[in-house]
């Protein structure tokens, strides 16, 4: 009787190490998997830019002169320095086309003078024609002589006219708003003789324009998908070609400009369009003639795969990203690199969102390898300035 007990219980017993032993083997292979971060990729509305070099100049440029003879007396401004128009820049010496004006003011006056003298000689010989007191001949003589000085007048008048214009010339104000460069020439120098001498440049700052030219290639590109996206673009309300400058220090401008001319042609001898963009510039830290890195969006990538550089190995010179399966095997497949976003990398041939890929531990890569994956947020946005 005690015998049939014991065979029981030891059975069971050995069964349920047996069972428990079993159970406790197959979680330690589940847990012997190394873990790792995963990134679950999703699709990432992503700008392409197009850069360019590009050179500033402003608009207008305006030539300060000098129009009439003399000598130059002085300038009323700091070289380098911002003027305001109607700003008094330079001054020549006067005398002489204040004498010139005088000299005309007498002489109108002598003439509209003579002029009355001939009317009233008219008035008063005009009845004695009829009656015959006088010939003919010398009340045409006398009409004559009225309408010769009615000419003489208006003669006299533009003289004056011309004087006070030319006396005008000897001072000289700013057109514009503006930068002025270097005074060409100094104050005690004849000017303006047989030309026009130029005295110094000013030249808009605010807002300052930057030319640059297009392959015309990248120019139908842009206008294929302006024209795809024309609804979605008059949606937002926004100019549809913003630009952005990088300037020769490698930094970006914080101001971002537009497009304001595409030239009407695209050179034969080159392939390219030139095109201009305006950009504000109230701190005049853009100059005429500065040259800059010019990026505007050539189009846009609506499910762009991006990822960060580090998840990229190279070997053999060629790129990698280590892709995770459902079931937690690790594969290598080679990719596509685009355009670079800051740390993080735009992937074109190789993956596509809803793939997953190993963040990590690509020291310990074996191929089929099998990991407990750590899953990490694809929180990777991409701002739609380039520099950012």
């Amino acid at each position: 009787m005690r015998k049939s007990l014991i065979i029981p219980i030891v059975l069971f017993s050995g069964f349920y190490l047996l069972f428990t032993g079993g159970c406790k083997s197959k979680k330690e292979t589940v847990q012997q998997y190394p873990a790792f971060k995963v990134l679950d990729i999703k699709g990432t509305r992503v700008p392409v830019f197009l850069e360019m070099v590009g050179q500033a100049e402003g608009i207008p440029t305006v030539e300060i002169r000098a129009r009439v003879e003399g000598y130059l007396e002085n300038w009323s401004f700091q070289e380098g320095s911002i003027v305001k128009k109607g700003q008094l820049l330079f001054t020549i010496e006067k005398n002489q086309y204040i004498n010139s004006v005088d000299y005309a003011k007498a002489t109108l006056e002598n003439a509209e003078a003579t002029w009355e003298y001939s009317r009233l000689n008219v008035a008063r010989l005009k009845p004695l024609v009829s009656t015959s007191a006088i010939s003919q001949n010398d009340y045409d003589v006398a009409v004559t002589q009225e309408k010769q000085a009615k000419a003489a007048v208006e003669s006299a008048r533009a003289n004056l006219d011309q004087a006070k214009l030319n006396l005008s010339y000897t001072t000289m104000t700013s057109p514009i708003n503006g930068y002025i460069g270097e005074v060409n020439v100094r104050p005690g120098n004849l000017v303006g003789r047989g030309e026009s001498t130029l005295l110094a440049t000013v030249s808009a700052v605010d807002p300052i324009y930057v030319t640059f030219q297009m392959n015309e290639t990248n120019y139908l590109q842009i206008a294929r998908w302006m024209e795809e996206h024309s609804a979605e673009i008059k949606a937002r309300n926004e100019n549809p070609i913003q630009v952005f400058l990088t300037l020769s220090d490698k930094k970006p401008y914080s101001l971002t400009g537009r497009v304001d001319f595409i030239d009407r042609n695209i050179d034969p001898s080159t392939g390219a369009i030139q095109l201009r963009a305006v950009f504000p510039n109230p701190a005049q830290l853009i100059k005429p003639g500065n040259f800059a890195l010019v990026q505007l969006i050539l189009n846009e990538m609506d499910d762009a795969v991006v990822i960060p550089q580090s998840a990229i190995q190279q070997i053999q010179n060629k790129n990698f990203v280590f892709q995770v399966g459902d079931s937690g095997n690790v594969n290598r497949v080679p990719v596509s690199v685009g355009q670079h976003i800051r740390n993080n990398v735009v992937i074109t041939v190789g993956f596509k969102p809803g793939n997953r890929i190993m963040l990590e531990g690509f020291q310990k890569f074996q191929e089929g390898m099998k990991i407990t994956p750590v899953p990490v947020t694809d929180s990777i946005k991409v701002s739609q300035h380039p520099q950012n």
